[in-house]
C-alpha cells in the first residue's frame, strides 16, 4: 500500500458521509414538494445546484396542486 492511501480512504469516507448528510434530507424535501427524489443529484453538481434552486423557487409545486383538489 502506498503512503498516501490512508488519505484517499479518509477522503472517500468523508465524501460518502457528506453525500448522505445532504442528499437524504434533500430527497425527503423534494418528495414532500411533489418532485422526484432524483433531482437531488443536481444539488451535488457545482453551479447546477444554483440553477436548480432558482427553478425550484419559481416552478409550480405539484404538492400544492394536490392539496387544492
Amino acid at each position: 500500500m502506498e503512503a498516501g492511501a490512508p488519505h484517499v480512504v479518509i477522503a472517500g469516507l468523508t465524501l460518502a458521509v457528506m453525500t448522505i448528510v445532504f442528499a437524504v434530507p434533500g430527497a425527503i424535501i423534494l418528495r414532500r414538494l411533489g418532485f422526484s427524489r432524483w433531482w437531488v443529484i443536481l444539488a451535488m453538481l457545482p453551479y447546477v445546484n444554483i440553477v436548480g434552486l432558482w427553478v425550484l423557487a419559481f416552478v409550480r409545486w405539484p404538492a400544492l396542486d394536490r392539496s387544492k383538489t
